[in-house]
């Protein structure tokens, strides 16, 4: 029986090292891959979610640019859905402040746009004074009953 040389020792050691050397850079490409790909995944959620909030406060400003100029009604509820805006639903909720509309003497009423995405989690709400008097004259100029 013939023992292995030293040169073959040598060269099954270089080999075994290369390979070991291998899996180890191969191991941490698939490592750096994966972190890659969930902090691209991440920011991609993160995106679609910001898209969405600033799509609901648009939408809730719009509202109530709409309820101040008198295009819509000031009154308490849902509005109907809007067919070219799937998903989203509005909603109009009054409050009074009566103390604010002693010192001013006019109504002010607190109009607050509730919008609310069906498929996400994505509620915006958006509050302001309302004086009622303001919102009835532009009805009432566009033939619209309060």
């Amino acid at each position: 029986m013939k023992l292995c040389s030293g040169n073959r020792r040598r060269f099954f050691h270089r080999s075994g090292v290369i390979l070991l050397e291998v899996v180890l850079a191969l191991a941490l490409f698939v490592a750096a891959a994966a972190i890659f790909t969930a902090s691209m995944d991440a920011a991609m959620t993160s995106l679609e979610r910001q898209r969405l909030n600033l799509h609901a406060e648009n939408l809730a400003s719009s509202t109530l640019a709409e309820i101040q100029m008198g295009a819509i009604p000031l009154a308490a509820g849902a509005l109907p859905p809007d067919p070219t805006l799937p998903g989203w639903t509005t909603e109009v909720v009054l409050g009074s402040v009566q103390e604010l509309a002693a010192e001013m003497r006019s109504p002010l009423v607190q109009v607050e746009v509730v919008v609310r995405h069906t498929n996400n989690a994505v509620v915006k709400r958006l509050a302001q004074l309302v004086r009622q008097s303001e919102a009835r004259s532009f009805q009432s100029m566009q033939g619209v009953a309060p």
